[in-house]
């Protein structure tokens, strides 16, 4: 089992800049209606943001200096304490590799690997499945945008101890596909005529019974290819989705996705625009609100710069989890994110246990 001090550890090096969904807002009789669309951010801030980053590889050091549901609360709306099962875990020894696309261009040809968790102790136990999505990789060696990295196996080995087999998949996740209509790229990773694809393989897997449910989580680009994966299956029973402008289209459900932003991602953390990403009519959600969760938890949360560990060195951007700001030079999780005693509504065992509980509802 991976322990807090092994996921608190000291920060590692990388580099880059994990650019994302932008909006863009025009005001409709008072309603704030989203345009969002994840390859708007090449225009407005993504390009300068590439540039920052490029120095900052080369310099060592680009630091930029309640209501509705549950609105306000502590509780991020999660099952509790009293109906979650954990398991223990175990590093998943032979995680299965796919056929995926480069660039988002024809063909699934390219071998991408996974890694991750499952739980253990149970002979012969069929579990459901959890795949875990990082954002887009726009400079070669950015940790952060690892399959691998620290805060996929944080997340991994969260939801195997929830019952879940949940891998981290490496993909097509380059700034090409980023700008791109995104069709091969999805195809590649959930198309039914795929028999390579991720998903198949994954649903293949022994200790796997995919009819149990399917839970994804995604930052950024990655947030767009999980929530899309409903289109492609609907054993896709719930998205859990950070850095999200709410520019795909899928089937999934409202009352199956939550989406936890950062105040200062874009447009992203503003409530209007959650409101609209998360499925909420007007008037359900207070104006001023911090949260908004359904009853059933799904909804939204905001990331407050407040209720980071050390909010005068993080911005709680479209990196908050994993960066203190997306143009850092440093992999670094948030305390009271990954931490399992965080009690805040961005922690990350709260928000398991609720993609936990929603995957498994028919």
């Amino acid at each position: 089992m991976v322990s807090w001090d092994d996921a608190a550890r000291a920060e590692r090096g990388s580099t880059g800049f994990e650019g994302g969904c932008c909006v863009m807002m025009i005001r409709v009789s008072s309603r704030a209606t989203a345009l969002a669309n994840s390859r708007c951010c090449a225009d407005l801030v993504g390009l300068a943001a590439i540039a920052l980053s490029v120095a900052a590889c080369s310099s060592g050091s680009a630091e930029l200096g309640g209501s509705g549901a549950d609105a306000g609360s502590s509780d991020s709306g999660s099952a509790g304490a009293d109906a979650r099962t954990t398991w223990p875990s175990v590093r998943l020894s032979s995680p299965p590799d796919y056929l995926g696309g480069v660039d988002n261009g024809p063909g699934c040809e390219t071998r991408y690997p996974t890694a991750g968790f499952e739980p253990s102790g149970d002979d012969g136990a069929m579990y459901p499945l959890f795949l875990y999505f990082v954002g887009t990789r726009f400079v070669d060696g950015d940790a952060s945008a690892r399959f691998d990295g620290e805060a996929p196996m944080v997340v991994t080995e969260a939801m195997a101890r929830r019952g879940f087999v949940a891998l981290s998949v490496d993909y097509d996740n380059g700034a090409i596909a980023w700008l791109s209509d995104h069709i091969n790229q999805l195809d590649c990773l959930f198309g039914a005529a795929q028999p390579e694809s991720v998903l198949a393989r994954a649903c293949a897997l022994p200790q796997v019974d995919c009819d149990l449910g399917i839970a994804l989580w995604g930052h950024s680009q990655g947030a767009f290819v999980g929530v899309m994966a409903s289109s492609f299956d609907d054993r896709v029973r719930a998205a859990w989705a950070t850095g999200y402008g709410g520019d795909a289209r899928p089937t999934l459900a409202k009352n199956r996705l939550r989406v936890v932003n950062g105040e200062t991602d874009f447009n992203n953390g503003m409530p209007e625009v959650l409101d609209l990403i998360a499925g909420f009519g007007d008037g359900e959600c207070e104006p001023t609100a911090k949260q908004c969760l359904r009853e059933d938890g799904s909804g939204w949360i905001i990331v407050q710069r407040q209720d980071l560990a050390l909010p005068e060195l993080s911005m709680a951007g479209h990196c908050w989890f994993d960066k203190r700001e997306c143009a850092a030079t440093m992999v670094h999780l948030e305390p009271n994110w990954a931490d399992p005693t965080s009690n805040k509504p961005f922690a990350l065992e709260s928000n398991a246990d609720w993609v936990a509980k929603t995957a498994r509802a028919r």
